[in-house]
């Protein structure tokens, strides 16, 4: 890994959106971006930013606030788990990025799985993330070495770029959290989709509809016409309505 203090192709189309590259490096993976600008969402600050493209963020702090959650997207994750699984003791993450949801219950048992070893050291120099509870390999694999029924939570947050990794959108993959998953337990996804003709997050609904009878997807922005932040939470047990401070519950 090292400084850059040179830019071109992907670097300049970052630079456009008033970002700083201060770091690059390239792992087995992806190319990684650590990037800094001084207003994230209409606010002032000095925020970090993890990028594997320009149009996308794969982890937000604002080094001034290192304990706030910047992204709106993790705020909803974490009013989510706090209003439908209050009290849970033990958690699983797929896809670590900068460590923030796993950071925020650092008193809980949340188990993270990562399987870019450079993301991991990336995030404890750039992000002070200790390290701490995290697993490096395919987050499918690791799962499967947990116990049955053990997990309150697994929030599936891992991304190549925009995407996420095909095989942890499968039947296979969904029927593996459910077997994990105690029986009142959930399941969160970040997905970053389209609310209008996205024929994918259909699909994905449908897929984990197949598995968990009670499947809701929440958005911050639900008038928006371009790509977001879309939260999907299912769950073996019947799951009420509710509204969180950012997002509202759409009809998929």
């Amino acid at each position: 890994m090292e400084q850059i203090n040179r830019n071109n192709g992907l670097e300049k189309h970052i630079l456009l959106f008033g970002s700083t590259l201060i770091f690059k490096t390239s792992s087995i993976y992806q190319t990684i971006f650590v990037t800094e600008r001084s207003t994230f969402e209409g606010k002032r600050g000095k925020f970090r930013m993890l990028q594997f493209s320009s149009d996308s963020i794969q982890g937000i702090m604002n080094l001034e606030q290192p304990h706030c959650l910047v992204a709106s997207y993790s705020r909803i994750t974490v009013d989510l788990i706090d209003h439908y699984a209050s009290d849970f003791k033990n958690g699983f993450i797929i896809g670590h990025g900068i460590g923030t949801v796993s950071s925020h219950y650092s008193n809980k048992n949340m188990l993270t799985a990562e399987i870019d070893p450079v993301v991991v050291e990336v995030s404890k120099k750039y992000f002070g993330h200790t390290g701490k509870n995290v697993l490096v390999g395919d987050g499918q694999a690791l799962l499967k070495t947990r116990e049955a029924n053990s997990q309150d939570i697994i929030f599936l947050d891992a991304y190549s770029g925009t995407d996420i990794p095909i095989h942890l959108t499968t039947k296979d993959f969904f029927t593996l959290t459910n077997e994990k998953l105690a029986n009142n337990g959930i399941l969160i996804m970040n997905y970053l989709g389209n609310l209008r003709n996205d024929k994918f997050l259909h699909t994905l609904h449908a897929t984990i509809s197949e598995i968990f009878p009670c499947v809701k997807v929440f958005s911050a922005l639900p008038n928006k016409i371009t790509k977001q932040n879309l939260l999907i939470v299912a769950s073996q047990r019947i799951l009420d309505d509710f509204k969180s401070q950012e997002a509202t519950q759409i009809q998929i």
